[in-house]
């Protein structure tokens, strides 16, 4: 009995033994951690402005040829060319007009819609279109070998890009003279 009594007593030393550890390694523990607070201050927003659009002034073009080019009137969101003339094959005026983007936002150009003139059929391809003897493009060059195309994109208040309009007399046609207007093109810019 003796022996029984030794072994309860031991049983209990060795649960009290593991019971203080337990209590000093929760201790510890609780020691050990720290609780990391993150506040942030007044935070400010500012709009933002979206203004995309073309260089103003008054455009004149390059000429080669015998024809004659109307100077180009641009404002921001308009280019109107006054009367032009192309009278024999390989006249040419050449626009240079730049597309700027002062507005806080990033921009990307998503379509270029040709606008058919009236009074004659044309085909149309993106920033080519050919109207009777008269070939109009859209160009990222003055030559007008590379078109504009989508995607272009325009950074946030510095972005710029130039582009050419040209109008060029291509055709064989032999009917007579013709009078063509309201031909050009539509660019879309969506927001980056």
């Amino acid at each position: 009995m003796e022996n029984e009594e030794k072994k309860k007593q031991s049983s209990l030393i060795i649960t009290g033994i593991l019971c203080a550890a337990l209590l000093g390694i929760s201790i510890a523990y609780a020691a050990l951690t720290a609780a990391l607070d993150i506040t942030m201050g007044k935070v400010t927003q500012n709009a933002l402005s979206w203004n995309v659009g073309f260089e103003a002034g008054t455009v004149n073009a390059t000429k080669v040829g015998s024809g004659t080019c109307g100077a180009a009137t641009v404002t921001a969101d308009t280019v109107s060319v006054a009367n032009t003339t192309l009278t024999t094959l390989h006249d040419k005026c050449t626009y240079p007009l730049t597309i700027k983007n002062t507005g806080s936002v990033g921009a990307t150009l998503a379509t270029i819609a040709p606008k058919t003139p009236t009074g004659v059929s044309c085909t149309n391809s993106g920033a080519s279109m050919v109207c009777g003897n008269i070939t109009y493009k859209l160009a990222t060059d003055a030559a007008g070998s590379t078109l504009l195309t989508n995607n272009k994109d325009l950074a946030a208040t510095t972005g710029t890009l130039n582009v050419y309009f040209i109008a060029e007399y291509t055709g064989t046609n032999t009917s007579g003279a013709t009078d063509y207007t309201n031909a050009g093109f539509t660019l879309t810019y969506n927001q980056k």
